[in-house]
């Protein structure tokens, strides 16, 4: 059981050598602000390495990991990093007033020479990383640590134990960023240290240590260990999802494994729930190709392909791929994937919505055709009996009557202002008598307070006669009561 000492409760300070952009100050990387958390560090654009960000703690710590995130700049930017730790012990002390006051004030860092290189990496196209320190044991009353692991995609080092104190009484780590890619902006999305106190501190402060991380544990699960690269992406649920998380994320590595490549976003490296295939050749999901084309938006610039920046045109496309949509809803009806659910619903749906077209009164309007049309071909059915009784219809030349009987009734009703004798009135215009229904798009439908309907035009005549009234019903009505309806 390990403590993240980067948060905000566990007071930490932090300081870097150089200047940083505004809005993505040092200080983030320890904020109790989630949004400014959310920023992480990056200095200014004409800043170069190497650049230098020390992290002052109040108690001398064991450390036990360090995880980095370099994605601040929307890409990974730093590719070589430096971990550097010093044994001397702050001026503040985790008992003091002046450590429980947080402020801005810079920490006491000590020299250069008294920091220890505890840790190298070189990094290719990867944007985050682990340093583990492998000799280390957990204390009472913190406990065991629970195992974790690795991600494939997080790069893990080795911490170097160079003498008693370089790893097991940490007063400050230097976190040093040595490379950056070409014309790169030295940035740190995220920064954990997991750890626990040393051995060196006092039983008063190992007590406080610990019921600040039990009253916090509700909110950031400080204690539980960093099963993820981030601390903070993990979701503070239920005990039993946060046990059976290892073993989802290994049934899903184990699947996605067999998974092919050609159905998998070269960009999000999900599933492709709608493949579209790009001009360029490439193949993206619709979501993905969305998100690029907002982006593009945001900038003032017009879609284009996300490999080569060729914007679409009318003859340069993306286009659907519906023969790898059927390869891969093949493979996902063959193969369960944890969390991925493209296929419809698990379960049918509790109540289905109407149609917005097919409206009730046309409903009962094709029941009572349907009938009739039955009713009318028994009476010829019977007719052609009586006059032949020796020749009987054939089954094509009854399909051909319904047919023709069908075709027929549907051009006696195309007119929305007929109704079919006996059938419900639908709504109507008090005045003209002319029918409403989804398809009236023409002009605007209006309701009197008495409950009925006028269009535009006899409501335009109404109000030309003072006072105004209903036609139907005589009652006197006023210009303001009169709303406008939507079918």
């Amino acid at each position: 059981m390990v403590i993240n000492l980067c948060l905000p409760q566990f007071r930490p300070r932090i300081h870097c050598n150089k200047i940083s952009a505004d809005g993505y100050e040092v200080e983030n990387l320890i904020s109790q602000d989630l949004t400014k958390r959310s920023h992480g560090f990056r200095t200014e654009y004409f800043i170069k390495p190497p650049v230098y960000v020390t992290v002052s703690f109040p108690f001398n710590v064991e450390i036990c990991r360090i995880n980095l995130d370099l994605t601040a700049g929307g890409g990974q930017n730093a590719t070589g990093l430096e971990m550097y730790t010093s044994a001397s012990c702050s001026r503040a002390s985790w008992s003091t007033p002046e450590c429980r006051t947080p402020g801005p004030a810079e920490p006491s860092v000590p020299d250069k020479e008294s920091f220890t290189l505890v840790g190298k990496v070189l990094l290719k196209n990867q944007s985050q990383v682990v340093f583990n320190h492998r000799g280390f044991k957990a204390r009472p009353p913190f406990g065991p640590m629970e195992v974790t692991l690795p991600s494939p995609a997080v790069v893990t080092q080795e911490l170097w134990n160079k003498g008693a104190l370089s790893l097991s009484h940490v007063a400050h780590l230097k976190i040093c960023i040595t490379h950056v890619t070409g014309s790169g902006i030295p940035c740190i999305k995220r920064l954990e240290v997991w750890g626990q106190p040393a051995k060196t501190c006092s039983q008063e402060v190992i007590d406080s240590v610990l019921l600040v991380a039990s009253e916090s544990l509700p909110q950031v699960l400080a204690l539980q260990a960093p099963a993820l690269p981030m601390e903070s992406d993990c979701d503070p649920g239920d005990q039993s999802e946060v046990q059976q998380a290892p073993t989802s994320l290994q049934e899903l590595a184990e699947v996605i494994e067999d998974v092919p490549e050609e159905f998998l976003d070269p960009i999000t490296l999900e599933i492709m729930p709608c493949p579209m295939l790009l001009p360029s050749g490439k193949v993206i999901d619709q979501s993905t190709l969305e998100k690029c084309n907002r982006s593009e938006a945001a900038w003032g610039r017009v879609p284009s392909d996300p490999f080569t920046g060729v914007a679409f045109t009318a003859h340069s496309q993306p286009l659907p791929h519906p023969s790898l949509k059927a390869r891969i809803d093949h493979f996902l009806l063959q193969h369960t994937v944890p969390g991925c659910h493209l296929l419809g619903r698990a379960q049918t749906a509790l109540a289905v919505t109407p149609s917005s077209i097919v409206l009730p009164s046309r409903k009962r309007k094709m029941e009572q055709t349907e009938r009739g049309l039955d009713r009318s071909l028994g009476i010829n059915a019977s007719c052609f009996s009586t006059t032949s009784p020796l020749v009987l219809p054939t089954t094509s030349e009854h399909t051909a009557k319904k047919m023709k009987a069908t075709s027929e009734l549907s051009l006696t009703y195309m007119d929305c202002s007929t109704e079919q004798p006996g059938s419900v009135p639908g709504p109507e215009c008090a005045s003209c008598k002319r029918a409403f229904s989804s398809y009236f798009k023409k002009e605007p439908v209006y309701q009197l307070p008495c409950g009925h309907l006028l269009c535009r035009p006899c409501l335009g005549e109404k109000q030309r006669s003072l006072p105004m009234t209903c036609t139907a019903c005589q009652q006197p009505v006023a210009s303001q009561d009169v709303l406008r309806v939507h079918f």
